[in-house]
């Protein structure tokens, strides 16, 4: 845009960026060309490999339930992959498609009088409605 000849105030305003920003990547573009705009950052190589990974799917998918620390186990045993972070051991979980939330046999925030109550409700609106239902 800026090369075309659109003022700095007027792409600012449509891209929520400052005058400056606009200006130095004008810069390394007539300097560099599209090298010079292109992202250096490349990312971090993962612990696993694409095939070890699949391994931890399969691993995860012969299993009846699934614990945290039997995964951190497994990965430290098997691919000797110790992670700095519990996040990376979830998206573990989540890309095998797997909740890795506690979950709780009882609801805490059960309350049987309130329940009771609702069932009452209920039952006296299907009572009153019976012959349209």
């Amino acid at each position: 845009m800026a090369l075309s000849g659109k003022i700095y105030n007027e792409i600012s305003k449509i891209w929520r960026v400052s005058n400056f920003f606009i200006g130095y990547w004008k810069k390394q573009f007539k300097t560099k060309g599209i090298a010079g705009i292109k992202l250096g950052h490349k990312g971090s190589k993962g612990y696993l490999t694409a095939r070890q990974n699949t391994e931890v799917i399969e691993w995860f998918k012969n299993k009846e339930y699934w614990n945290l620390d039997e995964l951190v186990t497994y990965l430290e045993r098997e691919f000797g992959v110790t992670y700095k972070s519990k996040q990376s051991y979830y998206e573990l979980f989540d890309r095998a498609k797997i909740s890795w939330k506690k979950t709780q046999k009882i609801n805490p925030k059960f309350d049987k009088e309130l329940v009771k109550k609702k069932t009452e409700e209920i039952n006296d609106i299907l009572f009153k409605n019976k012959s349209g239902i």
